[in-house]
């Protein structure tokens, strides 16, 4: 397993902060990154194994931004039984290299 990116974490804090009080992010790994050209799904672990209902989440006021990404990458952070599943990052109508080079979390 891997650790989260700064980008990942600010982007699961974030998350945290509007749905799931008191989750706690560091005891969250990445299982693997699948790149799509349109965005990415970045599969996570729970070392913790914190209960969250089933559902999809996202902190709605805020958008990730990128040079070279002209409207920013949306996301969101799906929760399958009952366990934190993965992350989907989206751009919207661009290709997207991966590239987390710059990013910030605007809202």
């Amino acid at each position: 397993m891997m650790a989260l990116s700064e980008m990942e974490i600010a982007v699961l804090k974030a998350t945290a902060e509007r749905n799931w009080p008191g989750f706690r992010v560091e005891s969250v790994k990445v299982v693997r990154r699948d790149n799509t050209g349109a965005g990415r799904f970045t599969y996570l672990h729970d070392d913790n194994e914190q209960f969250l209902a089933d559902g999809s989440y996202s902190a709605n006021d805020l958008l990730l931004t990128i040079p070279g990404l002209h409207f920013g990458l949306d996301f969101e952070v799906v929760a399958t039984k009952s366990r934190l599943n993965y992350m989907e990052f989206t751009s919207c109508g661009e290709n997207w290299s991966g590239s987390e080079n710059g990013w910030c979390l605007t809202g």
